[in-house]
């Protein structure tokens, strides 16, 4: 599967001696390590998941990247059953039971 930036970022490898600017559309490099809300979603072109769920890390709860879509693909990429009337909170707390997240106090 191929995997192309959805955003302008920069990405280092794990032992940081590769360092690359991506703009949106350019290929992901095998080395690089991107969330599933920086990736632009490759299931339209391919037929594969944008990413697996190791690659996907948890949204932020408030501010940027804190939306429905980010968390409605974090829940399904970790298994966790949603309907489609579910609104971002309901998708969190979903989460939480599945035990995806810790609840926050």
């Amino acid at each position: 599967m191929t995997r192309r930036a959805a955003v302008h970022v920069h990405v280092v490898s794990k032992d940081g001696t590769r360092r690359q600017w991506l703009t949106p559309g350019d290929e992901v490099p095998s080395w690089a390590r991107l969330d599933a809300r920086n990736l632009r979603d490759a299931e339209a072109e391919d037929g594969a998941p944008p990413s697996s769920p190791s690659q996907v890390g948890e949204p932020s709860r408030s501010g940027r990247g804190s939306g429905l879509e980010a968390w409605r693909s974090f829940a399904e990429s970790h298994g966790v059953g949603l309907d489609s009337d579910m609104s971002r909170d309901d998708v969190i707390a979903a989460c939480e039971r599945a035990g995806v997240v810790s609840a926050e106090g």
